[in-house]
């Protein structure tokens, strides 16, 4: 996988609370099942951006792949699920992210092909597609979480979690827009997750680590460690970024 190393904006993770999204409301269907909707219509992901489309499922694939793997699994259990969905729903609250992975666990096992110890991969990609937060989200969110969490997984892993041409299609497709994220380098992209997890309250990283790492990249003048909007969010975008930022003290 190709990667530019170009030069992220967060203080110290002490908080749990990152912003929140409208709140759910649950009705029942004619089937009689529940299902989350907002108070507004939400369009359709990527509606006005195809080509994003291909590589947001093949994202969502190598997520379903790689947590099934490492757990031993050719099939992904609800267990398993419920891990992909932590890294991959964009910013909530810890009780935020419960209720929605409730919600989307609740409708995969509402399905035939789909038990507690084995998740259809086709039917969850096709549900991550449909799910409430990513739509409401907007595009260029999801588009910087699958980025930021691609370029993590492979700085932490060595291997990359999409191919190259999906790869530089979502790079090329944020530079475009505008988008800080795709000049992210190793220790910026560290340093986001270590925020982003302590957010989700999983934090990996004890304080001494934080800022240390904090330090470093003050000393580097990062962008991430000195709060400043962006071009998108001084235009009155939504970002991945841009979210982390408004939840910080």
């Amino acid at each position: 996988m190709k990667l530019c190393l170009i030069p992220l904006i967060l203080a110290a993770p002490t908080s749990n609370a990152f912003v929140s999204f409208p709140t759910l409301k649950q009705t029942h269907n004619d089937c009689g099942s529940i299902q989350a909707h907002r108070d507004f219509e939400m369009p359709l992901l990527f509606e006005d951006d195809e080509d994003m489309a291909p590589v947001a499922e093949a994202y969502i694939h190598a997520k379903y792949k790689q947590v099934a793997a490492s757990h031993g699994h050719a099939v992904a259990t609800k267990d398993d699920v419920r891990e992909v969905l932590h890294s991959i729903l964009p910013p909530v609250t810890p009780k935020e992210l419960q209720q929605e992975e409730e919600l989307i666990l609740k409708e995969l096992l509402s399905h035939k092909q789909n038990s507690p110890d084995a998740i259809d991969e086709d039917d969850f990609v096709k549900s991550i597609f449909n799910n409430s937060y990513w739509r409401e989200a907007g595009d260029i969110v999801v588009k910087e979480l699958m980025y930021f969490d691609s370029l993590h997984c492979y700085y932490k892993t060595g291997k990359p979690l999409l191919k190259n041409d999906s790869y530089d299609e979502l790079h090329e497709n944020l530079t475009w827009d505008g988008s800080v994220v795709a000049t992210m380098n190793a220790r910026e992209a560290e340093f986001v997750s270590a925020v982003a997890a302590s957010k989700r309250g999983e934090p990996f990283m004890n304080d001494a680590e934080y800022k240390a790492l904090k330090m470093e990249l003050k000393a580097e003048e990062s962008w991430v460690v000195n709060r400043k909007e962006d071009v998108l969010e001084k235009m009155g975008l939504d970002t991945f970024i841009g979210y982390l930022h408004r939840a910080m003290p």
